[in-house]
């Protein structure tokens, strides 16, 4: 079995094939330290991939922070990227020289704007050029496209967000910068700057998470995040020495599904060029050891009284599909429910068995419908009718590869709407705080009202129970 690779980034055998396209578009975002002793955009009047155009990381920003290529606004951004000759709809490859330094930082900013098909080239220009594929030299001049930019503003942390973030611990906090330079054994590149690294934050290296050029497979990564002590169920916020390789934490957090993170933009260049922030030196703090047994969970039960009465548009550049299941099989409804579930800790419809299990899915007053993006399942929700006049969303989620795909509240409407089909006096659902940190907000963002709260304990599915469910289906 060949190990997962992720999804954002793409081969050069890849994007050889797509040269010429029409809406294939190669960026080369080349950008160095002084210590590296190398010139982007020298190295790409000399040769880079055919049809590329270069993306001036220190030009295309926003010059008021005082800091090093700051986020320009969505207008700035869109009309510079436009005259390159780049839309909003491309499809989009962007590179550096090594590999994983300086391209996900534009990969990210482009996924900032709006852009949904961008990606990385695993092995940068280096590897293009030991692989021996074609190059083309001298300055491009592309014909100007337009960019529209849909900013997303929750990837983005400023000083005032970064400041609350360190004082109440609301988000995990990931140090891309080298262990030296986190623990301050190592001076800062920059003059001026404090040593050390924001408390309670965890280090982990950008240049740890690739190989030779080379982005790790996802269970590398994923244990890499939990060695560091990063817990993927949790917000986070990534940072380094000036926002640059804090991306490509940000790229491995995606990629293993985890879509509640922002890049701190200021990084290290602002909060280290203060003299009123705080700052620690040494190792990270020791992490807790987790406490093996049952998880205490702080369960609210929310009511809606009336039909949702806004209306959201179906997603752009998405195949959707909802379908209502008729005798959904016992395999793909648990295959459906582990894959949405396994991060919330749902665990009651697995330990049914068959019989029990399928009892309640051929109630007739048990309906599931299973959303599909792009051909594939990307989430369901299940609806059982209590009575005459009540109506319980009994499940609703989405699988890891569809968060962050800008579905989720479309997809929790088209619930509601087919759980008000039988104008029931109210609908009701349950949450809990193992739940994903946002479902709470966003039942009541769509009308939803707390009715009642309790404690509850959940007991983890262990491992041998989840090598037993593999089996089983």
């Amino acid at each position: 079995m060949g190990v997962e690779k992720s999804r954002f980034v793409v081969s050069g055998d890849w994007v050889e094939q797509q040269l010429g396209s029409p809406g294939f578009k190669t960026i080369d975002a080349s950008w160095y330290l002084p210590m590296h002793k190398r010139n982007g955009a020298e190295e790409f009047v000399q040769g880079h991939i055919p049809g590329s155009v270069f993306f001036d990381q220190d030009a295309i920003a926003d010059h008021s922070t005082g800091l090093p290529h700051s986020l320009p606004s969505p207008e700035f951004f869109a009309k510079e990227v436009g005259d390159l000759g780049i839309s909003d709809t491309d499809v989009i490859v962007v590179y550096d020289g090594p590999g994983f330094f300086s391209a996900p930082r534009v990969w990210w900013m482009l996924r900032a704007m709006g852009v949904e098909k961008v990606y990385v080239l695993d092995g940068g220009l280096d590897g293009w050029k030991v692989d021996g594929r074609p190059l083309e030299s001298g300055t491009p001049d592309p014909a100007p496209a337009t960019f529209t930019p849909r900013f997303r503003g929750r990837r983005v942390t400023t000083f005032d967000e970064m400041r609350a973030i360190v004082d109440n611990g609301s988000a995990q906090i990931i140090d891309a910068r080298g262990a030296g330079r986190f623990t301050g054994e190592e001076a800062e590149p920059r003059a001026g700057m404090r040593s050390g690294h924001m408390p309670g934050a965890r280090s982990l290296p950008a240049a740890s998470l690739s190989d030779k050029g080379h982005l790790k497979d996802l269970d590398t990564l994923r244990a890499m995040m939990e060695e560091a002590g990063v817990d993927l169920s949790k917000p986070a916020v990534t940072s380094c020495g000036s926002g640059v390789t804090a991306a490509v934490v940000t790229l491995a957090l995606e990629s293993l599904g985890h879509t509640n993170n922002a890049l701190y933009d200021g990084s290290w260049s602002e909060w280290g060029g203060r003299d009123d922030t705080p700052v620690v030196t040494g190792p990270a703090e020791p992490l807790e050891k987790p406490v093996h047994g049952p998880l205490r969970a702080h369960v609210t039960r929310l009511e809606m009284t009336a039909p949702p009465r806004q209306s959201l548009p179906m997603p752009v550049n998405l195949q959707t599909a909802l379908i209502r299941t008729q005798d959904i099989p016992l395999h793909y409804y648990r295959y459906l429910y582990r894959q949405i579930g396994k991060r919330w800790h749902w665990y009651k419809r697995l330990r049914m068995s068959d019989a029990d299990l399928s009892a309640i899915l051929r109630d007739p007053k048990v309906s599931v419908t299973v959303l599909y993006v792009n051909g594939a399942p990307a989430g369901m929700y299940e609806l059982n009718q209590l009575d005459g006049d009540v109506v319980e969303l009994s499940y609703f989620g989405l699988f890891e590869h569809a968060l962050g795909l800008g579905i989720g509240k479309w997809f929790l409407l088209q619930a509601l709407y087919s759980a008000w089909q039988t104008s029931p006096r109210k609908v009701t659902v349950t949450t809990n705080t193992l739940d994903h940190p946002r479902a709470l907000p966003l039942y009541q963002m769509m009308g939803f009202t707390p009715v009642a709260t309790s404690d509850a304990w959940v007991e983890p599915l262990s491992d041998a129970e989840l090598l037993a469910f593999g089996k089983r289906d």
